[in-house]
C-alpha cells in the first residue's frame, strides 16, 4: 500500500480497512468495466456576449485549460462560466463550492475543507474535477497496491533480473489492453511473426524508452519460457555465409529468433546493431488470457496524461496488474 507520511486519522483507518476487504478494489474495477458517465463540460460566456459561442471539454482537457491560466472570454474579457462541470473531493466524495474558475484554478489539488474539519486531514490533494485524470490518478494512488521489484531481483546483480518487459507506446499500451493480447509482428532477419521484449534492468531503460515507448507490460521469464520465449539469437554474417556454403540452413522453429550482428558502436546506428536491447521473442501473440495466456507481473507508465481517447484504460490495467515500483513497503 501506499505510504503517508502523516497519522493514519479515523477517515484513513475506515479507507484501508475497506481496501484490504477488496471493497474499494472491487468497486473500483466495476467502474473501470461500466465507467460513470461523464457529460461535457460546457464553457461558455454569460455576459450577452455577441459571439455566444461555447467550447464543449472532457473532464481532461477542462482541466489542461484551466492550467493555462486564461479565463476571459476572447470576444468581450468577461470571465467565463462553465456547466456540467462537477468539482469533488476523491477520498470523502464532497461537492466542492468554488466563486468563479479563478478562483477554481487556486483551490484545485488543494485539502478538501470537509476532510479538514472533520478528521484534520491537512496534507493530501483531495480537490479535483470529477471525470479528470488527475482524479483518477489520484484515486489509484492511494488505492492501489504495487508490484515491488525486488521480487525479480536477483540480490547483488544490477544488470540481472528474474522478468522481462515489451515497452510501446501510450496507444499500443491502451490497444493491448483492451485487446488483452500483445500481436506478433514480422521481426528478425527472416521476418518472421514474433513479440519483442527485453530482459534489460531498470536503471538501463532510458535508450529503450526513447526507441519504443515510455509504457510496457513487465512478465517473469518462468512464464515467457513455458510459451517458448528465448533471448534472440544473433549470427555474424560469416557464419550464415558458411551455412549457405555448406548447404545448411537454419531450422524453421529457430528463424523467430535469429538476428544478424554488427560490430557494436557506441555513436551513430548501425542496422542490426540492437545487442544492447537484450531482446526475447515470442514466436506467437501473448495472451493474457485463456489456458495458454500469460499473465503480465506488473505493468510500467508514467504519471502524465497522455492525452488519448481511452486514457483511463492505463488506469485499468495498472488497477488489474499493479505497477512496479522500487518500494518494498
Amino acid at each position: 500500500m501506499t505510504k503517508y507520511t502523516s497519522p493514519v486519522s479515523e477517515l484513513f483507518k475506515e479507507i484501508m480497512q475497506k481496501i484490504k476487504s477488496g471493497e474499494l478494489v472491487e468497486r473500483a474495477k466495476e467502474m473501470q468495466m461500466q465507467p460513470e458517465k461523464i457529460e461535457p463540460i460546457v464553457l461558455y460566456c454569460d455576459d450577452d456576449c455577441e459571439l455566444n459561442e461555447s467550447m464543449i471539454f472532457t473532464p481532461s482537457e477542462f482541466k489542461d485549460w484551466l492550467d493555462e491560466g486564461e479565463f476571459a472570454c476572447a470576444n468581450c474579457e468577461h470571465e467565463c462560466s462553465a456547466s456540467n462541470l462537477v468539482v469533488r473531493c476523491a477520498n470523502c466524495d464532497a461537492d466542492i463550492e468554488y466563486l468563479n474558475l479563478g478562483h477554481l484554478s487556486v483551490i484545485l489539488g488543494d485539502t478538501c475543507p470537509e476532510c479538514a474539519g472533520r478528521w484534520g486531514i491537512t496534507e493530501l490533494q483531495q480537490i479535483h474535477i470529477h471525470g479528470s485524470w488527475s482524479e483518477a490518478w489520484y484515486i489509484y494512488d492511494w488505492t492501489e497496491e504495487r508490484m515491488p521489484i525486488q521480487a525479480v531481483s536477483r540480490k547483488g546483480r544490477s544488470d540481472y533480473w528474474e522478468a522481462i518487459v515489451h515497452f510501446c507506446t501510450a496507444e499500443e499500451f491502451i490497444s493491448i489492453y483492451r485487446d488483452r493480447n500483445i500481436r506478433a509482428s514480422r521481426t528478425g532477419l527472416f521476418k518472421k511473426p514474433a513479440v519483442c521484449l527485453t530482459e534489460a534492468t531498470r536503471p538501463n531503460w532510458d535508450e529503450i524508452k526513447t526507441r519504443h515507448g515510455e509504457y510496457g507490460f513487465v512478465f517473469r521469464k518462468r512464464d515467457i519460457i513455458a510459451i517458448n520465449g528465448a533471448p534472440a539469437i544473433y549470427l555474424p554474417q560469416s557464419v550464415l555465409d558458411n551455412l549457405e556454403t555448406e548447404g545448411e540452413c537454419i531450422p524453421e522453429l529457430l528463424k523467430p529468433y535469429v538476428n544478424k550482428i554488427t560490430v557494436p558502436r557506441l555513436h551513430g546506428k548501425t542496422r542490426h546493431d540492437f545487442l544492447h536491447e537484450r531482446e526475447w521473442r515470442v514466436p506467437k501473440s501473448i495472451s493474457f488470457d485463456g489456458t495458454h495466456g500469460v499473465r503480465p507481473y506488473a505493468v510500467i507508465f508514467p504519471k502524465e496524461r497522455p492525452m488519448l481517447p481511452d486514457e483511463n484504460l492505463i488506469l485499468g490495467a495498472a488497477r488489474e496488474f499493479h505497477q512496479l515500483t522500487d518500494d518494498e513497503n
